[in-house]
């Protein structure tokens, strides 16, 4: 017999100061919001006011007087993410952020200035950022390229310290300054020249290299000598040479020696004392950076994200995000978003990501969960989920590594385990689950590389039905998604030919789509989304485009298929572009997430185009999406990329078959500042008509779902005057409508 795996799930919580901590409202119309997960801090720094704490790929500050947290994004005016190091300047506000691309940002009180002299340079290999030290009003960089030299006054680079290793690149990783000499840490040991206004430092000859063997990643000087790490070990620089003193519990992480010689390692800290360095007490996470602030301690580490260590107190003042950016796969559900980390490689094998899942719900802030199985038995590589419709349904997940998962209030049990009945197999050890999808009472799973891949379990009775499909490429399908006539869907591994298994096991029928005409026309044999509009037409997104079915009753009546691709500006939609995700928006219009071309919105039959967003020309982290998730009832539009996770609120709204609580804002609307006036509420999809008060006819617009926007502007393109409009709303058919009136002054 099977034995129960049976724990509680537990929600990760965490002491938190400042407006953050509070549910936010929603955001208007066509505006962003950024939702980065901060729990990975790997640098610090502080202003007189402010402590400044970087994650991969956001940034935030608390103020010291208020201990009030708050988020610096790309909405926030920062040129990028994926931040690779800050620094502030000495007796300065100046905050100094370097990113991996070789980006520069510096924020001056509520002023950001992007020098962009590196990032542009025409030069081969990386340009990570990956220290920051300051110098007699110079900040010197620690890059791929070797040594930035950027003058603050001036805001612009003013020299480069390359190809240190007689003319050949080397990476620098920490720089320090010491008898009128700057020092460098390299992997292939420290390099050093005079500070001297004769010597010319960008010629690599005026350098001189100790201890090429030895990899270096931070230097620092405490005043007299220079102390090294390399790795665990401490080298210190006195009299002229270089000696191995100490050897340290973990790898070194950061010095900082502002007012205490302190040395943070991955396991413990240390301080520093006439040479000598004593442990003060061993950390529980991994540790990445260090700040002391009077008698406090600003910590970093990858788990926690920002901790204030105080008269043996410890506190966290991190803003709520998600556990990671990764984002796997989005769900909308129970008026919440959840992102799933997990997932599996492109050759589909387990990648050992931890159970964790992030919920941002109706109080508008993200909650963190873990579906813990206990130490020596993780819950790796959660891969779909199926939300609860109310408190006594588990919260059932997949996970490509137990099986089927089912958590409760009081529980997380691993199904195939526990049910003597389950079908599941175990392959190579794993029971590798990709996808689960509901219908009526009952879940559909499919079990990647079994020889039976698809199974019915209905949970009431414990009930397992196998069904062993006939066409060989279903036993390989990586998603799978259950359509409203009973067809199930099984996207194939495009490694085994892709394209998709459409089955009934009513009619027991079944059939292989490809990119063959007439056997399912697919633009690309790698079917990544699958997303059923309004009009019940199945959306089909490809590796080489998108396409669709109108008609899916038609699918397995076994005559000639082939999907079919709007035109959009005489050719085909999106044709050739790798689709990654799809969203039908409450106004049936489609988004289309893009692997590297950012984000489209297209009109209801895709063949128009309403809006196409890049990280250049939005706050977009990156122009690789990797998911979407719609909740309907704000428009808001989760965005997962490769960098971290965004959100658009649309003017889409789901609506009803009746007005409700409609509201119109802003109300008044200033004539010299008009943008748009959102009417929110209507009946579904109405047809609105703004006239003046003698019942002229000043614009009509449709409602997407439930929301209807106004420019303020009439037939003609012209601002309308100062005065009251009104506003007639009504469904197709004139049995539900609706008046208001709009102050326009």
């Amino acid at each position: 017999m099977k034995k129960a795996v049976l724990l509680l799930t537990c929600t990760l919580t965490m002491l938190v100061h400042g407006q953050l901590t509070h549910g936010q409202e929603n955001i208007p119309v066509f505006t962003w919001r950024s939702h980065f997960s901060y729990q990975n801090v790997f640098d610090i720094a502080q202003s007189a006011d402010r402590v400044y704490a970087a994650s991969p790929n956001a940034l935030f500050y608390v103020d010291k007087q208020e201990l009030s947290i708050h988020k610096l994004t790309k909405i926030d005016g920062l040129s990028g993410v994926a931040i690779g190091a800050i620094g502030v300047a000495p007796g300065s506000n100046t905050l100094v952020i370097g990113y991996t691309n070789g980006n520069i940002d510096l924020l001056e009180a509520n002023t950001i200035t992007n020098i962009r002299g590196f990032i542009d340079a025409t030069t081969i290999g990386g340009k990570v950022i990956r220290d920051i030290k300051f110098n007699q009003g110079l900040a010197y960089l620690s890059t791929d390229q070797g040594v930035l030299v950027l003058d603050l006054q001036l805001k612009q680079i003013t020299e480069s310290y390359q190809n240190l290793n007689n003319g050949e690149r080397v990476g620098v990783l920490g720089l320090s300054f010491s008898s009128d000499s700057i020092y460098a840490a390299s992997n292939r040991g420290i390099f050093s020249a005079s500070l001297a206004t004769s010597t010319n430092r960008q010629d690599f000859n005026n350098w001189n290299h100790a201890l090429p063997t030895v990899p270096f990643s931070h230097i620092e000087s405490n005043g007299t000598d220079l102390l090294a790490a390399s790795f665990g070990e401490i080298y210190v620089y006195t009299n002229d040479k270089w000696e191995l003193t100490h050897r340290l519990e973990g790898t070194v992480t950061d010095f900082d020696f502002t007012s205490q010689l302190l040395i943070l390692t991955t396991d413990a800290l240390y301080r520093v004392e006439a040479n000598d360095v004593q442990k003060l007490q061993d950390l529980e996470t991994d540790a990445q950076a260090i700040a002391p602030d009077g008698n406090s301690l600003w910590l970093g580490n990858s788990v926690n994200g920002l901790l204030r260590l105080s008269g043996g107190s410890e506190e966290s003042f991190s803003p709520p995000g998600p556990i990671s950016d990764l984002s796997w796969r989005m769900t909308f559900g129970q008026e919440a978003v959840t992102i799933l980390q997990g997932g599996f490689s492109e050759e589909v094998t387990t990648l050992g990501r931890t159970g964790e899942y992030s919920t941002f719900g109706s109080n508008n802030s993200w909650e963190i969960s873990l579906a813990s199985l206990g130490v020596n038995n993780g819950l790796f590589d959660l891969v779909d989920m199926e939300i609860p419709t109310d408190e006594n349904t588990p919260l059932y997940l997949a996970s490509f590594d137990r099986g089927l998962v089912a958590i409760t209030a009081d529980e997380v049990a691993v199904v195939n385990e526990i049910s003597p009945n389950s079908t599941l197999a175990v392959v190579n050890g794993s029971v590798n689950m990709t996808a689960i999808a509901k219908e009526g009472e009952g879940l559909w799973l499919t079990n990647y590389g079994a020889t039976v891949p698809l199974h019915f379990w209905e949970p009431g009775t414990d009930t397992w039905t196998p069904y062993n499909l006939a066409i060989s490429q279903a036993d390989f399908a990586v998603d799978l998604y259950v359509a409203p006539n009973g067809d199930k869907w099984l996207t194939v591994d495009p490694e085994r030919g892709g394209g998709i298994v459409v089955f009934n096991e009513t009619s027991q029928t079944e059939r292989y789509l490809n990119t063959n005409g007439g056997q399912g026309g697919l633009p690309g044999s790698q079917v990544t989304s699958l997303a059923l509009d309004s009009d019940f037409f199945l959306w089909v997104g490809t590796n080489e485009g998108i396409a669709f079915y109108p008609n899916l009753n038609a699918i397995l009546d076994g005559g000639a298929l082939t999907a079919s691709v709007p035109i959009f500006e005489n050719r085909l939609l999106l044709r050739d572009e790798f689709i990654t995700s799809i969203a039908i928006d409450p106004g049936n219009r489609k988004w289309f997430g893009t692997r590297n071309n950012g984000l489209w919105l297209f009109s209801e039959t895709g063949e128009e185009q309403i809006r196409h967003f890049t990280a250049d020309n939005s706050p977009l982290p990156s122009d690789q999406i990797t998911n979407l998730a719609m909740n309907p009832q704000t428009g808001e539009l989760f965005i997962g990329t490769d960098k971290g996770t965004v959100s658009f609120r649309s003017d889409a709204t789901e609506g009803t078959n009746q007005h409700e609580n409609v509201s119109i804002y802003p109300n008044p609307a200033m004539r010299n500042t008009l943008d748009q006036i959102v009417i929110n509420g209507l009946v579904n999809n109405a047809q609105v008509k703004i006239t003046d008060v003698s019942g002229k006819l000043v614009k009509e617009v449709r409602a997407q779902g439930s929301t209807a926007l106004w420019n303020g502007r009439d037939y003609n393109g012209r601002t309308v005057s100062t005065g009251v409009y009104l506003v007639y709303s009504s469904n197709a058919d004139g049995t539900e409508t609706y008046v208001g009136k709009i102050a326009v002054i």
